[in-house]
């Protein structure tokens, strides 16, 4: 049974330089309904599968780079072609400068209840390094119209490991963020992905990475001050109020099957995982001939499926069962010891200082 429908939408008004996902810059009215049609025509490839949509979310890119009548008319296809929930949870990507009151107030009549806003800071400086093309005033104003329009479930991202950015200037982020009437937000290390512009300036030695050490300050201070307001962490980057916790990205980390349609995305299917081509010519040419646009496909067998529940699970808060480990109680027990986890009843959670290092400790462990 599908629970989740991961929709991509490439387009980007500007490339980002520390985005690793598939974009591509364009505002052409024309190409976006070309996509949708192509969106269209490849959920009625998959209409054969076993539906049951409790979650839809459109990411990017810049899904909000699509006019709003056209996404309403796209979330309408779906509702009509396949089986979805009574109210399922409908998340839209935003970028702070392109929606308002208006475009808000059309897609939550198509359904869309939770919004989430690329702010990544609510300091100038920061946008500037990030090479944003938003202002802190374009986010004040998406959330302000966000709420007027009736959506309240809201996540804000932040971005923390920026250079020169301080602890203070962390702070004075999260006082910020935690002010404002959200209901979510995801918090992500600045992270220099191969083959990005930011790579490559990482390499040159024109940007300086944080250390370890200011990182793990920086992760336990947003921790610790969104806890006090109310937001508890339910995985690594994720902190939420009670009951606003995302319930898509909850089916990745738990390997609930979903379809991924669009350019680059990926589906988990009957134990199997493939992935759709990342280059939108080739996508819309093999949608356009009634081909499915899959160009990598594999079954995951019993210890693959384990590894990656181990791998998945040390990112919730929740943790894993330590019976997942049975084979490195050694490796678990030196972890402990060291204060990279714990162990709580029978199931073995990353501590904050474990967190920050969570690749060599799944490493370790697998």
């Amino acid at each position: 049974m599908i629970k989740g429908l991961y929709i991509h939408i490439p387009f980007c008004s500007i490339k980002c330089p520390y985005c690793d996902f598939v974009s591509i810059t364009s505002d052409d009215k024309g190409l976006h309904r070309r996509y949708i049609e192509a969106l269209k025509k490849e959920i009625l490839l998959y209409k054969e599968l076993d539906f049951d949509l409790e979650t839809v979310y459109f990411g990017g890119g810049t899904p909000s780079l699509l006019d709003p009548e056209l996404l309403s008319e796209f979330i309408y296809f779906i509702k009509d072609q396949i089986s979805v929930v009574e109210s399922p949870e409908i998340t839209v990507e935003v970028n702070p400068k392109t929606y308002r009151y208006e475009d808000f107030r059309i897609i939550k009549e198509a359904g869309v209840n939770r919004i989430s806003i690329g702010v990544q800071s609510f300091l100038e400086r920061n946008l500037r390094m990030l090479g944003r093309d938003h202002s802190v005033k374009d986010s004040y104003k998406a959330v302000e119209d966000c709420l007027k329009s009736g959506i309240e479930n809201i996540n804000l991202d932040l971005i923390y490991g920026i250079q020169n950015q301080s602890l203070k200037d962390l702070e004075k982020d999260l006082e910020i963020y935690t002010s404002l009437p959200v209901k979510h937000i995801s918090a992500y290390m600045l992270t220099p992905y191969e083959g990005t512009p930011f790579e490559q300036s990482v390499r040159e030695g024109v940007y300086r990475l944080k250390d370890e050490d200011e990182l793990y300050d920086m992760f336990v201070l947003i921790n610790s001050y969104l806890e006090t307001q109310g937001f508890l962490r339910y995985e690594l980057s994720n902190w939420s109020k009670e009951g606003y916790q995302c319930r898509h990205n909850l089916f990745y980390w738990k390997h609930v099957p979903f379809l991924g349609i669009g350019v680059s995305a990926w589906s988990y299917i009957n134990g199997k995982r493939s992935g759709n081509t990342g280059n939108l010519k080739e996508y819309l040419e093999k949608i356009e001939k009634g081909k499915k646009p899959a160009v990598f496909s594999e079954t995951i067998d019993k210890s693959e499926f384990l590894k990656e529940k181990i791998f998945l699970g040390l990112r919730l808060r929740e943790g894993v069962p330590v019976k997942y480990l049975s084979g490195k109680l050694d490796s678990v027990e030196e972890l402990v010891s060291e204060n990279f986890g714990l162990i709580d009843g029978d199931r073995f959670i990353l501590t904050e200082k474990g967190l920050m290092v969570i690749n060599r400790i799944v490493s370790l462990l697998i």
